[in-house]
């Protein structure tokens, strides 16, 4: 009983071991191999789907139009690398002319953007705050102005207007009066592309006159022509017989011509 009962220990035993290493395989199988299968599946199928995609994008790009490309000084247009605020004086100028109003006064600020949400690109952007005092004869004019302002080819952001209305006309012999506008607005320009100073844009303002005084000094003296005076003497000789006329004339002119060229 006792041998017989250590052999069933024996058979317990190797039963026991059998069905470990058969545990063993099928959490092995089951833990390690299947998923890493289905992953190896998974990224096969992945890879088939983004080669497809790619020789999509490929056909697609080669179906497209050739790309126009775009110098970076044509982008300076947009946004410059130098406040250039004798542009913007120039630009407001135009905008005056168009508008048909008087500028008064015209004020620069420069400060780095604020934005209420930070996006990226951003942060080396800096802005020209221009401040323009104007005096207009109506409303239109004030619109004009500002549409004149947008209208340019420089990035314009309008920030704000402000103007005060003229009193009502309550009487014929009483005149209107203009309205005074301010009107501020932003500019931009990028001052850390220091690559592309050889291609910054060039303000084409006129040359300096040099004058000491810049009062007119033409006192209407040398607009005066001085007088000419003219003598013709007129000698007429007839012959006797009247067969022929012969007529001489001797005409003497006086000309003062230095005077006037001086």
């Amino acid at each position: 009983m006792s041998s017989l009962s250590k052999r069933q220990k024996e058979i317990a035993m190797l039963v026991l071991a059998v069905l470990l290493l058969i545990g063993s395989a099928a959490y092995s199988y089951f833990s390690l191999y299947v998923p890493a299968r289905d992953a190896r599946l998974q990224s096969e199928q992945l890879l088939t789907s983004e080669n497809e995609v790619l020789m999509s994008l490929q056909a697609q790009q080669e179906a497209a139009p050739p790309a126009e490309k775009i110098s970076t000084r044509e982008l300076q247009h947009k946004v410059t690398i130098e406040p250039l605020t004798d542009l913007i004086l120039l630009q407001v100028e135009q905008a005056e002319l168009l508008s048909e109003t008087l500028v008064t006064s015209v004020n620069f600020a420069e400060a780095p953007l604020t934005v209420l949400q930070p996006v990226e690109g951003l942060e080396n952007v800096q802005e020209v705050i221009t401040t323009v005092e104007f005096n207009a004869t109506d409303y239109m004019s004030i619109i004009t102005f500002i549409k004149e302002i947008e209208a340019m080819e420089r990035i314009m952001v309008v920030g704000g207007i402000d103007f005060t209305s003229t009193p009502e006309v309550t009487k014929t012999e009483q005149e209107g009066e203009p309205l005074t506008v301010s009107v501020s607005f932003s500019a931009f320009y990028r001052p850390d592309l220091v690559e592309l100073a050889e291609t910054q844009l060039k303000v084409d303002s006129p040359a300096p006159a040099k004058k000491v005084n810049p009062l007119p000094q033409n006192d209407g003296t040398s607009l005066v022509i001085p007088d000419q005076t003219t003598d013709e003497e007129v000698e007429t000789e007839i012959s006797s017989d009247g067969s022929q006329t012969e007529v001489n004339v001797e005409v003497n002119v006086e000309e003062q011509e230095k005077a006037s060229d001086q």
